[in-house]
Formats: C-alpha cells, structure tokens, sequence
C-alpha cells in the first residue's frame, strides 16, 4: 500500500516539474485524445482509476482479483473472473492499460462495430484470466505446493493488451514499425512476450503476469483464428495469421507441423471446424458462395 502512494505522488511531481509549454501541449494532446475516444473505453479507463484510488484504502485484490484457490469450493469467488481486469495497483501499469483500452477502442470499433470490440474484450479478458487461475491449480495439482493457491493474484489489463497485439497483427501486420531492423506490426505479440519474460528474469513483474500474457495471447487467436463472426462468414483462415507465424522464420516450419496435428486431432473431435467465407458473387441469380480456405481477409486487410 505504501508504494502506492509513492508511486502516485512521482507521477503528480513529474506533472508539475514539466515545462509550462510542454505542459499545455500535453493537455491539448490528451484532450483531443480523450474527445477521440468512444464512450465504452472512457468508462473502462474511469472503473480503472477508480479502484487504483481504491487501492489506497484497502486491498482490491482480495476481493476483485483472481486468487486460483477462491475459484474452487467452498469459496468459488466466480466473480474474480468479471472483475479481475478492471484492477490495477501500480500508477504504470494503471497508464499502460488506459492506452492500450483507449487505442484499442480506436483502432478495433471502426472494423468490428462496439459490439464485436466488446466481445472480443470480454472474452480476451474473461478465458485469459480463467485460464490462467486453472494453470496455477493444475501446478497445486502436480505439487502440492499451496503458494499456487492463494499466493498468486491475476488482475489487471496486461491479458487483453496481448490480445490487442495479436489484433493488431490480424489487421495491420504488413505495416512497418521500424524500417531500420525490419519491424512490423506483426512482430507486435512476440515482442511483447519477450518483454514481459525479460521483466519477470530481472525480478521487476510476477509470474502470474507471464502466465496472464500468454493465455491473453492463445485465448484472442484462437477466437480470431475460428469463432469471430463478420460479414464474410466466421474465423480468419489466412496463412500470414497461422500460429506458427507468431515464431521466429527459423522454428516456424516445425510449430507448423506440431500445430496441423493438432488442428486436426481437434477437427476430429469436433471441438474446432474449418473456416469458411461467404461470397456474393453478384450474377443475376444472386447466387452466395460457401468456400472453405480462401483467403478474403488479406484482401480486406490490404484495402
């Protein structure tokens, strides 16, 4: 709780040391920014604030973070689920996530409507979240070690933040980041695992944090790769958005392999089914064409 506030009280000292120019700048900036933004992520970035005040007076995360032994009897705190996003308790983390939700808002609700932006983040942040809390009992599980149990707290943002980049990298991944070294956007979700692993080396975020992105990661591929719904049918079968593309170009040929077995032992399954688009081919029969495998979306993507 102590740091808290002293993480609260340097963001209000580097505010008043800014230069008065770059200081009304920045306002004008930030109020554009704000006037920008849609209503659903004003009232996301609100709730975020709101409990990181709230931190300073008692602990939300007891009660609104996902604790992995509170989701089984007799506790069952099923709500964490729900809640455990809106939760931040650190002032960096707190601007990381009101970006990331601001940006988002931005970039994904012209292509997918509010409603398809909301349901990509209830369900990014909703399974990442549960997901992970069923990691942390599946290791009690294998050890007996019950600081997986309720020494481990999932909250915040940073699961739908890599469910943003894997978005990003769907809907924007040829363009270029940085000329120089040849970075695109598609490279965004590696990166910023490999970010998070190299914090969590050098002691700087928790484990459940790594965990958190990358079910974050799994979770919005899988939804976007299968199951999103959009005028074309459902699910994005293009090569460039396969899993192994998410890998290096050296170890892409044997995730390749690795994910195809296993694509089809869940086609057998019939826990996933193949993507297919619809097309209007325009003809005087108005005839509606169902192919499987085609790849419309890199042709919209490109548009």
């Amino acid at each position: 709780m102590h740091s808290n506030f002293l993480d609260f009280f340097r963001c209000l000292a580097f505010v008043f040391k800014m230069p008065s120019g770059l200081l009304v700048n920045s306002r004008f900036a930030v109020g554009n920014f704000i006037h920008e933004t849609s209503v659903a992520a004003k009232v996301g970035c609100l709730v975020l604030c709101v409990f990181y005040l709230v931190s300073f007076v008692i602990d939300p995360l007891k009660i609104l973070g996902i604790t992995p032994g509170n989701l089984i009897p007799p506790n069952f705190w099923i709500w964490t689920i729900f809640t455990h996003q809106f939760i931040e308790v650190n002032c960096i983390s707190l601007l990381f996530s009101c970006v990331v939700l601001v940006h988002s808002s931005q970039v994904l609700e012209p292509l997918w409507t509010l409603l398809g932006y909301l349901t990509f983040f209830g369900i990014v942040t909703i399974f990442s979240g549960l997901c992970s809390g069923i990691c942390y009992l599946v290791c009690y599980m294998l050890t007996f070690n019950i600081s997986y149990l309720f020494d481990v707290s999932l909250y915040g943002l940073c699961g739908y933040a890599a469910g943003y980049f894997v978005a990003l990298k769907q809907s924007r991944g040829d363009r270029m980041l940085v000329g120089s070294i040849g970075l695109y956007v598609m490279h965004l979700p590696l990166l910023y695992i490999c970010a998070v692993l190299g914090l969590r080396i050098a002691g700087l975020l928790a484990g459940s944090y790594v965990i958190h992105v990358i079910w974050g990661t799994m979770i919005s591929w899988i939804y976007l790769r299968f199951y999103q719904s959009h005028s074309r049918g459902r699910g994005d079968n293009a090569e460039k958005f396969a899993f192994k593309t998410f890998f290096p170009s050296v170890i892409q040929t044997p995730v390749g392999i690795l994910a195809d077995l296993i694509f089809n032992f869940l086609l057998k399954i019939k826990v996933c089914r193949k993507t297919t688009y619809k097309y209007d081919v325009g003809a005087p029969s108005k005839i509606t064409i169902t192919l499987s495998g085609v790849h419309a979306l890199d042709a919209e993507r490109r548009r």
